[in-house]
């Protein structure tokens, strides 16, 4: 990089001593530089005869490819140090918030960086937090685990009540009631939200009639506005509100919820957009 960065000096400088004086180096060091280029290369940068030294045609060539490959080298290192904004920006979301909050999160990052390159691929939050320990994503959002996950980090965004949703004339005076009276169409159990419902029906004592499961919101409220069951499902941040077809009652008591987030790497490194994202996230 030192000699493509003396080529570079002498032929914007015009001359070894202009350019030893700009880059700190005797005019006898610059020579030497550029001579050791030469033989390594096999081709002649200068024509020493005039004076002062003027480049050739392949000293040329190599000197337009030296600013590229310099700048490139600059903008991987300022990437690598936090100091430069990204491309790419690879994001995993749960279905729910994809259909939430998500997409006002994704309007104000593409506002600021408008040539930013954004991926976005769903998931449940097992498999997101996968990917993202694995490098395939930069943002994982999803529901908070129990456990944290070693190497990554957790940002906060949102703690969603859970609520039963019943058709709007379904017999029950309180939750439990409706639970222990009605068919149940399950939040998908493979996922950490439908998990932690399994979990809290079992803690309250309630026994539901199973009758399907699904692993998507809007879904449930539409079997559920037919009179097919009822559910209970997490009322997301920026989500539209529920059919009027519904009747919602909060979920235990208290109020059973769940929070949800980002998880990006923890590795120590400041990234902007990443942080400018989640700060999106988290004020949407």
């Amino acid at each position: 990089m030192n000699q493509l960065k003396t080529l570079l000096a002498v032929i914007e400088n015009k001359s070894f001593a202009a350019a030893g004086d700009v880059i700190g180096l005797s005019p006898s060091a610059v020579s030497l530089q550029i001579k050791a280029m030469e033989d390594e290369l096999g081709v002649q940068l200068f024509d020493r005869i005039k004076r002062p030294p003027v480049p050739t045609a392949r000293g040329r060539a190599l000197a337009e490819h030296a600013t590229k490959t310099l700048a490139l080298f600059e903008a991987s290192a300022s990437v690598a140090r936090g100091e430069m904004v990204r491309s790419n920006l690879a994001i995993g979301s749960v279905p729910t918030a994809l259909a939430s909050f998500l997409p006002t999160g994704l309007k104000s990052i593409q506002a600021t960086y408008p040539a930013l390159q954004v991926a976005v691929k769903n998931g449940s939050s097992a498999a997101l937090a996968q990917r993202l320990a694995e490098g395939h994503l930069d943002v994982a959002i999803c529901t908070k685990p129990e456990n944290q996950i070693p190497g990554l980090e957790w940002h906060s965004i949102a703690f969603e009540p859970f609520v039963i949703v019943a058709p709007a004339h379904a017999e029950g005076e309180n939750w439990q009631d409706l639970l222990r009276q009605h068919p149940f169409i399950w939040f998908n159990r493979k996922t950490w939200a439908g998990q932690s419902i399994e979990e809290e029906l079992s803690v309250q004592g309630i026994e539901v009639k199973s009758a399907m499961e699904i692993d998507s919101l809007d879904a449930i409220s539409n079997l559920v506005s037919e009179g097919l069951g009822i559910s209970i499902v997490p009322i997301c941040k920026g989500r539209r509100p529920f059919s009027t077809r519904l009747r919602t009652v909060p979920f235990g008591d208290p109020p059973f919820s769940r929070e949800v987030g980002a998880f990006t790497n923890s590795d120590g490194r400041a990234d902007i957009v990443i942080d400018t994202f989640v700060a999106a996230l988290q004020s949407s």
